[in-house]
Order: C-alpha cells, then sequence, then structure tokens
C-alpha cells in the first residue's frame, strides 16, 4: 500500500506539472465548463408546494392528479373574520362588499363563497327552490334578518364551513383555477367539473395545473385587498396550504440569501486568520463560488427546482466545498515559505494533499448521494447535486486552484513557522493527550454511543411545514387560529367510485356512506379531530327536507333508488351545479371531503390507516376507495421520507467503510477507524433526544450530511499518518507530525464547516435552525474525536 501511495503521490506531482505549464489553455476550459453550466442559472424554478415532495409518478400523486381533473383543486384559500355579531346589518354589507371585490378583482380563481352566496335549499311537496341565503340583498327590517339568521343558524351544511360553532367567525371561501392559464391553448374552460364531456380529453392530455407562481400572484393581491378591510371589529384570519406555500417559497429566497452572505463572510475571517494572505481568502471564495453557479445552472439544466429542502444545497458546498482548497494551500504555503520555488511548491502540495483530497471528496460525494435513492423529490435532488458539487469543487481544486496559484504574483512569507505558534502548541498537547490518555478516550466515546443508542429510541418523528414557522409568524397564528375556531383548515379527500353508472343513487350506497361519516366523525388525535365532512348524502338530506316543506324529521335518504334520481333532477334543474364538485357526470363517483386542523402529520399516518380500514370494511370490494389530498400527501412524505433515509444511512456507512478501508490498505484499520465517525452521530442523536429537538424532513438528513463530511478528516489524519509512520515506524511521532501538519487544518476546516451550519440558526424557520444547531455541533464533535479519538485508536493498534 505503501508503494501504491507513493506511486499515486507521484501522478499528482507529474499532474501539476502538466496544468502548471499548460495554465493559461487550462484556465480557459475551466472557466469555459463552470460558464457554460452557468448559463442555465436563469432557468431555475422554485416549488414548495405539497405534492412537490413527492415524485410526479408517486401513486399518491397520481392518485391526487386524477381527483383534481375530476373536481377541481381541494386547497381552498381561507378568509376567516370575526365579529361581535356576523349578522348585524353594517357588518354584513362590509363583508359582502369584501366579496364582490375578491370575485372581480382576484386572478385565477373559479369561485368565491360565503354567507352573500351560500347555498339556501327550500321548498314544498312538488318544488324546489336553490337560491342564495342573501338572494335579495340584506333585508332592511329586523324580521326578515331574524328568518335569515335562524336557518343560517339551523343549517348543518353551514356549520364550520361558512359559521364557527358560537357564530362569532364567518368565512369566504376562494377557490382557485384547476389549470393553469399559461399556454392554455386546448380551448377547454379551466375548471371541467364533474360534469364536463371534455374530462376524457383531458385525461388523455393532461393540461397542467395551476402553478405556484399563478397562486402567489393571486395571494398577493389578496393580501392588498383585505389589508384595506381589517378594523377593530373586523378583524381578518388567512389560511389554507396556498397560504403557507406562498410563504414558504418567500421565506426561502429571503433566507437562502441571507445565508450565503453570512457563509460567505465566515469563511473570508476564517481564512484570513488561518493564511494571512490576500490569496488565501480570494481563492477558495472563487472556488467554491464557480462550485455553487455551476451546480444550480446543473440544477436549471435538468429542470429540478430550489424546494424547501434543497435550499441548504448553497451554504452546504460553500462550506464544504473550502475544506480541500484549505489542505491543498496549507501544504502549499507551508512548502513555499520553506523553499520560495512556487511550481515545486504546487507539486509537492498535490503530491502530499492530492489523495487524501481525492478520496475526501469521493467520500463525501458517496455519503450525500445516498439520497438520491430517496422516494422524496427534493431529497432525491439534494443528494445528486450536493455530490455533483463536491465533485465539481474537487476539479476545481485540484486544477483550477493550483492554475491560479501559477498564474498569481504570491509573495514568500518571512518567519511563517511563528505565525501559527498557538495552533502549533495546541496540535502538540493535543498530540501528547491522545497518546497519555488514549484507553480514558477510547472509552468516553464508546460510553457516548451506547448511551446515544439507549436514547435513540426516544427519538420524536415530526412533519409539520405549518411549524417550520416560529410560534409568532402570522401564517402559523392564522392558521391555528381557523383550526380552533372553524375546525380545521386543509382536507382528506376520499374518491368513492362505483364502477356503476347511476351507482350513487343507490340507497345502501348512501346509507353506508352516511353512517361512514358518522363514525369518522368520532376519529380523534392527541392534537386532531374531525371538523368538517362534506358528501353526496348530506345534500340529498337537505333536499329532501326541503321537499317536505324543511320538516327536519325528513332530514334523512330517501330509500327508493327512483326517488333519489328524482330528487338529484329536481336540484340539478333548480339551476344549482354544486353537485358537479361532489360527484362526475355519471353519478357513478363521488367524493367525501374530511376537514381537519394542520398538525403534525406522522398523527395523520394513524387517521389515514384507520380511515382506510373503516372504508375498506364497510363498502367492500364493490367501490374502489381512493384517498388523497393535503394531509394524505404530507402523511405519505414523511413515512417515505423515513424509510428512505435508513437505506440512504445504511449505503453512505457502508460505503465510506470501504472507502476507509481501500484507502488505508487494512480491514480491521479501516473499519476501527470508522468509530471518530460515528461518535459525533451519535452524540447528534443524544443532543437532539435531551433537548427535545423532533427528527423531521430535515434533521433526519444530518447523519448522512455529516459523516460524509466529518469522515473528510478522518482521511486526512490517516493519510498522513501512515505516511509518516511508514517513513519513521514511531507511533507517538507519527501522531505529532501528523496533527503538526495536517491538524491545523482540521481545526480550521471544522470551524468552517460548523460556521457554515450554525448560519442555519439565523434563519426565519424553526427546522432550519435545528438543522443548523444539531449539524453544527456535530461537526465540532467530530473536530474533536478526529484530533483525540483517532490518535489515541493508533496507539492502541500499533503495539
Amino acid at each position: 500500500m505503501a508503494n501504491w501511495r507513493t506511486g499515486v503521490e507521484k501522478q499528482f506531482e507529474h499532474f501539476s506539472d502538466l496544468i502548471t505549464t499548460h495554465r493559461f489553455k487550462t484556465l480557459f476550459l475551466m472557466l469555459a465548463m463552470v460558464l457554460a453550466l452557468a448559463m442555465n442559472l436563469p432557468k431555475i424554478t422554485m416549488d414548495t408546494s405539497t405534492e412537490g415532495f413527492l415524485y410526479p409518478d408517486d401513486p399518491q400523486i397520481l392518485m391526487y392528479n386524477d381527483f383534481r381533473n375530476q373536481f377541481g383543486r381541494d386547497e381552498k384559500i381561507i378568509v376567516a373574520v370575526k365579529t361581535k355579531d356576523v349578522f348585524d346589518p353594517k357588518f354584513l354589507k362590509k363583508l359582502f362588499a369584501l366579496h364582490s371585490e375578491l370575485e372581480s378583482e382576484l386572478p385565477y380563481i373559479k369561485e368565491v363563497n360565503s354567507l352573500k352566496n351560500a347555498r339556501k335549499t327550500t321548498g314544498s311537496a312538488d318544488a324546489l327552490i336553490v337560491e342564495d341565503l342573501f338572494v335579495d340583498g340584506i333585508p332592511n327590517d329586523a324580521e326578515a334578518m331574524e328568518k335569515i339568521k335562524a336557518y343560517a343558524l339551523n343549517n348543518r351544511i353551514y356549520e364550520n364551513l361558512y359559521l364557527s360553532e358560537d357564530a362569532s367567525f364567518t368565512t369566504i371561501m376562494i377557490t382557485t383555477n384547476t389549470y393553469t392559464s399559461v399556454g392554455n391553448e386546448v380551448g377547454v374552460d379551466d375548471d371541467l367539473g364533474g360534469f364536463d364531456d371534455m374530462q376524457e380529453a383531458v385525461s388523455d392530455e393532461q393540461l397542467p395545473f395551476i402553478s405556484v407562481q399563478e397562486t402567489n400572484e393571486l395571494i398577493l393581491k389578496l393580501e392588498k385587498i383585505i389589508d384595506k378591510y381589517r378594523a377593530d371589529d373586523f378583524v381578518i384570519y388567512d389560511a389554507g396550504s396556498p397560504i403557507v406555500t406562498k410563504n414558504l417559497q418567500s421565506t426561502l429566497i429571503a433566507d437562502m440569501s441571507k445565508f450565503i452572505l453570512y457563509v460567505i463572510a465566515t469563511i473570508s475571517f476564517l481564512l484570513f486568520v488561518m493564511f494571512r494572505r490576500l490569496s488565501g481568502i480570494v481563492l477558495p471564495l472563487v472556488v467554491v463560488i464557480l462550485t455553487l453557479l455551476a451546480t444550480v445552472g446543473s440544477m436549471a439544466l435538468a429542470g429540478a427546482p430550489i424546494t424547501s429542502m434543497t435550499q441548504i444545497l448553497p451554504s452546504l458546498l460553500l462550506a464544504v466545498g473550502v475544506g480541500a482548497s484549505v489542505h491543498l494551500l496549507a501544504m502549499f504555503y507551508h512548502k513555499y515559505d520553506e523553499i520560495g520555488d512556487k511550481k515545486k511548491a504546487i507539486a509537492y502540495a498535490l503530491g502530499h494533499s492530492g489523495l487524501a483530497i481525492v478520496m475526501t471528496s469521493v467520500t463525501t460525494a458517496a455519503s450525500l448521494s445516498s439520497f438520491s435513492i430517496s422516494d422524496i423529490q427534493p431529497v432525491a435532488n439534494l443528494g445528486i447535486f450536493s455530490s455533483l458539487g463536491v465533485m465539481l469543487a474537487l476539479v476545481l481544486t485540484l486544477v483550477f486552484l493550483p492554475v491560479m496559484l501559477a498564474i498569481l504574483p504570491i509573495k514568500v512569507k518571512e518567519n511563517a513557522e511563528e505565525t501559527h505558534g498557538l495552533l502549533d502548541d495546541l496540535t502538540v498537547w493535543i498530540a501528547d493527550v491522545s497518546i497519555k490518555y488514549r484507553r480514558s478516550i477510547v472509552a468516553a466515546s464508546l460510553i457516548v454511543i451506547i448511551g446515544s443508542i439507549a436514547l435513540a429510541s426516544q427519538m420524536q418523528f415530526s412533519h409539520n411545514p405549518l411549524h417550520w414557522f416560529k410560534a409568532d409568524n402570522s401564517v402559523r397564528i392564522n392558521t391555528e387560529v381557523i383550526d380552533h375556531e372553524l375546525k380545521g383548515s386543509i382536507s382528506i379527500e376520499v374518491v368513492l367510485d362505483t364502477h356503476k353508472e347511476n351507482g350513487v343513487y343507490d340507497p345502501h350506497f348512501l346509507n353506508t356512506l352516511d353512517e361512514v361519516s358518522k363514525e369518522i366523525y368520532t376519529f380523534k388525535g392527541e392534537n386532531y379531530f374531525i371538523g368538517k365532512i362534506v358528501n353526496v348524502a348530506d345534500v340529498l338530506k337537505e333536499i329532501h327536507m326541503a321537499l317536505h316543506e324543511n320538516n327536519d324529521t325528513f332530514y334523512a335518504i330517501p330509500q327508493d333508488p327512483d326517488l333519489i334520481a328524482q330528487e338529484f333532477l329536481l336540484f340539478e334543474n333548480s339551476g344549482s351545479d354544486d353537485l358537479e364538485d361532489i360527484v362526475d357526470s355519471q353519478f357513478s363517483k363521488t367524493r367525501l371531503s374530511i376537514k381537519a386542523p394542520w398538525v403534525d402529520s406522522i398523527e395523520y399516518v394513524a387517521l389515514i390507516d384507520e380511515l382506510d380500514a373503516l372504508l375498506a370494511e364497510k363498502f367492500g370490494n364493490d367501490v374502489t376507495i381512493s384517498i388523497t389530498g393535503t394531509l394524505p400527501i404530507l402523511a405519505t412524505t414523511i413515512t417515505k421520507s423515513i424509510e428512505s433515509s435508513i437505506e440512504s444511512y445504511g449505503i453512505a456507512f457502508v460505503v465510506i467503510a470501504l472507502l476507509m478501508i481501500l484507502l488505508i490498505g487494512d480491514v480491521k484499520l479501516g473499519l476501527l477507524s470508522m468509530l471518530p465517525n460515528l461518535t459525533p452521530i451519535m452524540f447528534g442523536v443524544a443532543f437532539m433526544v435531551v433537548f427535545d429537538l423532533p427528527l423531521d424532513m430535515f434533521t433526519i438528513l444530518i447523519g448522512a450530511i455529516a459523516i460524509g463530511m466529518v469522515v473528510d478528516d478522518t482521511i486526512h489524519y490517516m493519510h498522513n499518518f501512515k505516511r509518516y509512520y511508514s517513513l519513521y515506524g514511531s507511533v507517538d511521532k507519527a501522531i505529532h507530525l501528523t496533527l503538526a501538519s495536517t491538524g491545523r487544518a482540521i481545526f480550521i476546516t471544522s470551524i468552517v464547516l460548523s460556521s457554515g451550519f450554525f448560519v442555519f440558526m439565523f434563519a426565519s424557520m424553526t427546522n432550519l435552525f435545528n438543522f443548523g444547531l444539531i449539524t453544527g455541533i456535530t461537526v465540532l464533535m467530530a473536530m474533536l474525536t478526529n484530533l483525540f479519538l483517532t490518535g489515541a485508536l493508533m496507539k492502541m493498534y500499533n503495539k
């Protein structure tokens, strides 16, 4: 192995001579490569939608698309208004003015619904009247208003839809278009509804759904309008998943630019502390900035959007990419100040650190690429493009950086060895401690690992994008108020397919649907409840009661299929198109809409399983059941995230262990060297449990990200230790020389890395705060284990 490494080091020296001799041609090729990829940057897009977590061909997304094609968009925007008396004429006048302005001014909307146009169904034995609640406007006399008020308060459908239970809140429900307005040249109305004959055409040639950009434009206009109406007696709250998505995106954009600036400033300061040379600050920054431009350009070229997950990519690459440059420059400056020959110093630096840099980059890329198998699309994209970024940084570090060193005028520093006296003293002390107290250090590491394994069973999984916002954020406050007062802001959609024309007319089917709905209302978890269920059975009961002079005794499902068909026909002929939203044109399919509060989707995993079991039991094999909507997508996301992460961790650990064995050339020593990498990961687990931090979509990534980064220091340590041990045959001397030559670089790169993650603690969202805190602490712990534990293990192993 020693001869193999020596041969590789010689090849790196020859490579150095080649690129420095042809430095201008090499520089042109490097810049051309970066420019070719960076030119795609204007094409980059963003996606913070709920469905964006899953692949387009995921069964849950395909089911969701079928639902939207059939029934339109399920994600409502809710504008809730609080006042003393909802039925005060003065309040109603202002509410209806707001309704009308939203209806006329908002782009990309299908309809706006409130008390103004809420469905009022009345009738007699031979006539059915379906009209707006305030069809004649706001009445002037108190008696007429009292009749309207009594009807509204006693209407079962209005409760928790248009009115809160205590009638202190009322809502305006905004339904957006289903399909995009951009490039829609098919000539089909946006919302085909269940009754449109063009539905089949849409199924054959899928129209693109309304874009996040269009929805965001709508919400910006909405916010401007509702701000004009806010008052002490007209308190407005707006919520719904489109609101959450829009604010996630705006927060993402603001935070990402802030993180990049913070990381660059932090890296610049630490590079100044280490090198105290302008070239030592500028060149590593140029390397990582070119890496970032090329990587994000590659994302744009591949059509991969920036998401709430991949927003960490720029800061990650800036922090990770600088490490290799630090190691190379440390060796270059050390040799250059010693001999004063730039070409020989570059060759020495590449020969000494080239192999280690390649191995560290490969292990980091391998660890990050383990995410590429994830069933969560943003996580997979993070794995693909972060590993690509690491390899681009490798190429730029080994080619662009030496070429720039060769081109730029760099002065030799006099008395350079005295510059880092404090760090030199520290590395000597660390070497002495790791040799003298080796058994205690190893024992402490084993205690951390065993204790963390014991604590791991107490970890709590979580996926709640709403709680990514801080507790005082208006989006979170508004959503929680509406969830509490109106019993929910997002939905589960169930599609029931009877596979028979007019199958929905079957009294047995409708009775079962009614029975199931009543049972679903009893579902309750630690934080969730079922706030509202809307189904075709309730509409039929309302029709049947109206045809019996609004006698509440007849709020029931008729048991004659012909009578059911007749009553539905009367409803359609009354001019109402509300059935289009809940049944298809053949009356073979219907939807069951379940409104619930926005809580942690982990809780909804059990609810959806319970719901699926109930529906399968009650409807049997005669009805095909599809459960979709915002909540099922969130539940599927966390389930697949956990499953995929387990696979990613396993792959990352195995691949890195094999690479360590290959580099070191000894199976036992290679496996033993994984201990300094495993200890900080397990410490991070213990930290999360002790401080009650959840394992969510972000923190679940830490292990695989961290092990790919912290192993870099182990590789540099082991690479240099083997080199000095083969030269001098003394473990103690090899440890001292390794720390003297590499310890300072390990210290600085670890500080840079941890600082790069600690900047996430300035994030506006709590999930990024937790991610930055835990990853930063894990990196610092890895620095300590590599500086102390690796030497202790080498002393114990090499007797």
